[in-house]
């Protein structure tokens, strides 16, 4: 009778545990890396001098770092750096090679994590682009040419999810999010001709936003 007794109060204790596992720390800080594809419809829609256009869509690579500003029972607010490198190719073809536009942008964001996981994140920064067009070859290693180049400041607005959030024992994993970058480069012309004009004197305006899906690896 005091074995049953004993077992019973065992099975007690042990059920709820298993009913509901215990779920895993939140860190303090969050971080990911990322693959992204970006549509930058400014820049396929420029005219250069020379026949050809930009593509319809590009890659990046990116990094982030975040650290947690204010907890709450059900939301958190993280403050970090974001940095990313990306590339759109053409077949507007140079001396060298065809042209390909670099966009590296550094800057501050915060983010606005929802529910008791945090899955869920909204995301807002502001921050600095350097983009510019060159002809890199792809035969010579090392052998380019930059056709033009500007700086400007932008912001973006954005969600990210964190599927891995909220799962048993789970502290990092598959993270997709999406964003959308405002910023304005102006007028794209020759800066700089090496044998032949490619761009022009006016080949258009960048404007309007660059839009970035990203799929990566994130963790807490």
């Amino acid at each position: 009778m005091k074995m049953i007794s004993v077992t019973t109060a065992l099975l007690l204790f042990a059920l709820p545990a298993m009913a509901e596992p215990e779920q895993p720390q939140i860190g303090p800080g969050r971080y990911e890396i990322w693959l992204g594809i970006t549509s930058w419809p400014g820049l396929s829609e420029l005219e250069p001098l020379a026949a050809g256009s930009f593509d319809e869509v590009g890659l990046g690579l990116g990094a982030a770092f975040h650290a947690s500003l204010k907890r709450y029972e059900h939301s958190e607010i993280l403050a970090g750096v974001d940095m990313y490198i990306g590339g759109t190719s053409s077949n507007v073809g140079g001396i060298i090679d065809d042209l390909i536009a670099r966009d590296l942008y550094l800057g501050a964001s915060l983010k606005w994590g929802l529910g008791k996981s945090r899955a869920l994140q909204l995301d807002a920064g502001a921050g600095y682009h350097l983009l510019d067009m060159a002809q890199v070859s792809t035969r010579i290693w090392g052998l380019e040419h930059q056709v033009w180049e500007s700086n400007r400041l932008g912001t973006f607005v954005g969600a990210t999810w964190d599927v891995w959030a909220g799962q048993p024992e789970k502290t990092a994993g598959l993270s997709i999010a999406f964003k959308v970058h405002f910023v304005e480069f102006g007028t794209v012309y020759d800066e700089d001709i090496f044998l032949e004009p490619i761009l022009g004197p006016n080949a258009g305006r960048i404007e309007g936003p660059l839009y970035l899906l990203q799929v990566g690896f994130s963790g807490r």
